[in-house]
């Protein structure tokens, strides 16, 4: 499901989200199933922006991006592979976050020789004020969790 390549090497992996918005949660809660099976994750509550000095400390190669995203023909729970830095200005896909991925990748390579983003972007149900999360997201971030544990075991 997720290719192991994003995962080779120097990188991060990043959960992204909003603890209060329902599914938007996604990225958080990704992080810490991942983090309970021994896979470093690192969160960032409500948005990538609050995780910009992490990056620029851990220095990583490439980094993968989860978090909920609206993108064309989506329904809850889909899951959507985007690779390079050139898709995150692609408008068939929208965060639920501020600040555009673009403008904080471009800056933080301005800083490191970051190389390579990936985003996984989650479909999500709903967005309201909520701090339940849709069975649908549940079981795509259950599914994330477990293809990108084998990547880290068959390393």
């Amino acid at each position: 499901m997720i290719p192991c390549d994003f995962f080779r090497g120097n990188s991060l992996v990043l959960g992204v989200g909003s603890p209060l918005r329902g599914d938007d949660q996604a990225g958080l809660l990704f992080c810490d199933l991942l983090s309970q099976r021994g896979v470093n994750c690192v969160k960032c509550d409500y948005g990538l922006e609050n995780c910009v000095d992490i990056i620029i400390e851990k220095k990583p190669e490439k980094i993968v991006i989860v978090d909920a995203a609206l993108f064309n023909g989506g329904q809850p729970g889909d899951i959507v592979l985007i690779n390079g830095a050139e898709a995150l200005s692609d408008s068939h896909l929208l965060t639920t976050h501020s600040i555009p991925p673009r403008l904080l990748v471009d800056t933080v390579k301005k800083l490191i020789p970051l190389r390579e983003v990936y985003i996984i972007g989650i479909y999500p149900k709903s967005l309201d004020f909520s701090v339940d999360v849709s069975s649908e997201v549940i079981r795509a971030i259950n599914s994330l969790v477990e293809s990108i544990v084998k990547c880290f075991n068959n390393a």
